[in-house]
């Protein structure tokens, strides 16, 4: 099997790539190389779907402004007649929280935010609880509010992007790679569990929490690490407002889903690495009186399912690798590390990796900062204040 394109991994990365290639016409053949056709392990089904603006760095939130438009028209765009798509497009908006004493640089990233077009409000306590009367917020300094901001199915969207990358001429391998074949400073092919051999002229590296293990294939380096969190869905019998996604300096993440609500809290001491294993008793020791204590209606609430998955974690500084591998093998690019952004950016991920194939550079959202070479130089290019 010999290919133009190769991509390793078919994730919500590794398909918007694939897809944004292949409906441009020019890039040839494209394989995409998935180990688990079912998704039972990956990332994206696991996720809670948001899609923010609120990021300190510009380039987040130019890809983030890229994601919401396209998921926007998501279904219009990758609906056929035999396909029909739905990623369930909510605009509820997004909420900061400053309760642990960081609202210095929420007010700083709020201006940096509104210079750069996102349509933020900063609330004092009187305004957020007009807006939001279920929230406590006596030990709230101040907060941010993104109203154009919103959450989709992830699942279908990874769906879609796969359905109609294939609809488009992409071809998916169900197989996991075993080994590489490096010559001339160049990736050659791949040699699969099975046997078989997959060549190819290029090689894009987008298998998420995967790609540290499967980069060593190719001698390269980089700091990704699986890492687990877990998450909860639960519901609330007392009636409140319609809520946006909350977010809290103290961690504490969760937005509406359905009739009950979905999110979590990270727990930082576990250690990086694959970890399926439920906690007994997080959700009632720590979760849940965060919840009350946020939301006081939220004192009687009933959990009904706990899950986890694996953020693909860049531990340089928690942002994607895009781009060109900076050293040898010169064929290689990375789509990586999105350190629990990668559906809300997939979009422009895709977007810019297909502009950097056909057209040689970024041509929507400079990307570069987001390069390779950081990780090389090890110089951290980090976002400022909840993450």
């Amino acid at each position: 099997m010999n290919y133009d394109i190769v991509i390793i991994g078919g994730g919500i990365i590794g398909s918007s790539i694939a897809y944004h290639l292949a409906r441009d016409g020019r890039a040839g053949t494209i394989a995409v190389i998935e180990r688990d056709s079912t998704y039972a392990k990956a990332a994206t089904p696991r996720g809670s779907g948001g899609i923010r603006q609120l990021f300190s760095l510009p380039e987040n939130i130019e890809m983030a402004r890229y994601g919401l438009d396209f998921y926007k028209n998501f279904d219009q765009t990758m609906t056929s007649s035999d396909n029909q798509i739905s990623v369930a497009f909510r605009r509820q908006g997004y909420l900061f929280l400053s309760d642990g004493g960081s609202e210095k640089v929420m007010e700083q990233n709020f201006h940096n935010q509104q210079k750069l077009g996102v349509k933020a409000e900063l609330l004092d306590k009187t305004q957020l609880l007009q807006l939001f009367p279920s929230i406590y917020n006596d030990d709230i300094k101040l907060a941010v509010y993104s109203p154009d901001d919103a959450w989709i199915d992830a699942y279908c969207a990874l769906t879609g992007f796969k359905s109609n990358a294939r609809a488009l001429g992409v071809t998916y391998i169900g197989e996991e790679i075993k080994s590489a074949v490096i010559k001339d400073k160049k990736i050659k092919s791949l040699t699969c569990a099975n046997g078989s051999t997959i060549a190819g002229d290029l090689f894009i590296l987008a298998a998420g929490a995967w790609s540290g293990e499967l980069a060593k294939y190719f001698d390269v380096n980089i700091p990704i690490e699986p890492m687990s969190r877990e998450s909860y869905y639960f519901r609330c019998d007392k009636e409140m407002e319609p809520l946006p996604f909350i977010k809290t300096e103290t961690d504490l993440a969760f937005r509406p889903e359905g009739e009950g609500f979905t999110g979590g809290m990270p727990d930082w001491s576990v250690k990086a690495g694959w970890n399926w294993e439920l906690s007994p008793s997080r959700f009632e020791d720590t979760v849940w009186p965060a919840l009350a204590q946020r939301i006081p209606s939220m004192e009687t609430i009933r959990l009904e399912r706990s899950w986890r998955g694996h953020y693909a974690r860049n531990k340089l500084d928690y942002n994607a690798i895009i781009g060109p591998w900076v050293a040898d093998p010169h064929n290689l690019f990375i789509a990586t590390g999105f350190s629990g952004h990668g559906i809300m950016h997939a979009p422009a991920a895709g977007l810019a990796i297909s502009e950097l194939l056909l057209e040689g550079q970024y041509k929507t959202v400079d990307l570069t900062r987001f390069g390779a070479e950081r990780i090389v130089t090890e110089k951290p290019y980090r976002e400022l204040g909840i993450v």
